[in-house]
This record gives structure tokens, sequence and C-alpha cells, in this order.
């Protein structure tokens, strides 16, 4: 398939970037919203090249980079490329990422800027949103999250939040799990799922994200909700 970068000026938080979509992932989300990403592809130097024409042509335009996918670490080379044409041209770099593979983070963490944690489920659960996991994914995710704390690198945890997948005590169950600098729960969406089912499943209130957010206890210093209706909404910090 072909790599189409995207301009954004939400997917890096203050900062104007091309977002990066990487085909392939090693988890097959229910909710998944970019379904035809799932298939994992071979990126080719052409498309590597197409990148970096794209980084090219709106230099000025830019601060920085984000990895994205799909799972992008399951594309380690390709990653290393992008990586090294931002920093020549002292762009910033965002990865998103499953933390499913910590051993590949290890490799780029140095050059890394900003993580977006995807935390699915609590972790011991992960079985509730897809059928398609590793055995030890709560010992890989901590691990990743062990390495970008050691990096000192900022690390954003993101929780989507599906009816009937989930529930408000998930979310509490989750933070008491994860180490962060900012937690985020995203409204579930139904207007494109890799499980057709979810279609008909309620996109959840913003009212009622709102409620299950106020009343965690935890010590996460930063809580934001992000949903169709009002965007990104900081509940907590900054």
């Amino acid at each position: 398939m072909d790599i189409q970068p995207t301009y954004s000026s939400l997917d890096f938080p203050g900062k104007m970037a091309l977002v990066i979509f990487n085909p392939g992932c090693d988890l097959a989300c229910k909710y998944c919203h970019n379904p035809q990403l799932l298939k994992h592809e071979t990126i080719t130097d052409d498309q590597i090249n197409n990148i970096k024409k794209a980084i090219y042509d709106d230099i000025d335009f830019i601060d920085g980079i984000v990895i994205s996918g799909g799972e992008p670490l399951l594309s380690l080379n390709a990653v290393k490329k992008y990586i090294g044409l931002a920093k020549k041209e002292d762009l910033l770099v965002k990865l998103d990422t499953n933390g499913a593979h910590p051993e590949n983070l290890k490799k780029i963490i140095g050059d890394i800027d900003y993580i977006a944690l995807d935390i699915k489920a609590p972790l011991d659960e992960y079985y509730r949103i897809t059928s398609q996991y590793p055995n030890n994914i709560a010992e890989k995710i901590l691990d990743t999250m062990s390495i970008i704390k050691r990096a000192n690198v900022f690390l954003e945890c993101r929780t989507t939040y599906v009816p009937e997948l989930l529930y408000p005590e998930d979310i509490q169950k989750i933070v008491s799990m994860i180490s962060c600098d900012q937690y985020t729960l995203q409204q579930f969406r139904n207007r494109v799922t890799l499980d057709s089912s979810l279609s008909f499943t309620k996109e959840p209130l913003p009212k009622d994200l709102q409620k299950i957010l106020f009343e965690l206890d935890t010590d996460i210093p930063n809580i934001h909700l992000k949903t169709r209706q009002y965007g990104n909404q900081i509940l907590k910090g900054r």
C-alpha cells in the first residue's frame, strides 16, 4: 500500500507535524479505526523517498514528525530512516506505539522526543479487546514504560473507551498499573471498526467520560479527554 503522510496540528501536541502511518500491527483490536493498516508490508525505498520529499517540501511549516501506524516498531529499519531524516533537519520526533516491542524501542529511544503509548485495557485483560496479542503483553508494556522513563522522554498513555468492552472501573485499574506524564481517555467512534458489530455501539457521551476521569484516584499529573464534540480537554494539569 502507498504510505500517504498527512499534516496535523493535533497529533503532536502544540506542534505542526507530518504524520506517517506505517502498515502492519500485531494486535487486532475490535475497535481499530485503521483496519486497512493491519496487514504487515515491507516498506520500500521508494516509499521512504516519498516521505523524504514530503518532509523537504514543507520543511518550513512543520515542527516535527509523528511515526504512527499500525505499529511502527514492526518496521524498525524504516523508522530509523524517518528519524534520521527528521534529526538531520532538527525536527522533533513523536512515536505512537502499542508497547509490545521494548527491544526495538531501546534501539531508537535516544532520538525520540514524545511517545504516545496505547493502553487497550487493564494489562492482564487484553483478551477483552483482541484475540491477537503476546501472552506476556503486560510484561512488555511495563518494560516499555520503564525504558521511556529511564530515557526521560515525555510519555502519554491513552485508552479508547468502548462501551461494552470497557467499564468505568477498568479505567481506575489501568491508571493504577501504569506510570506516565499524561493519561488521555479517548472517545470511541463507531464510524470505522475492525469488528463490524461495534458500528452499532453508541459512542460514549463526553459527560460520562468526564465523570470517569474526575473520579480517578491517581498521581498522574496530567489528565486529558479527547472527544468528537470538544476536541482535547485538559481536566487536570496542563
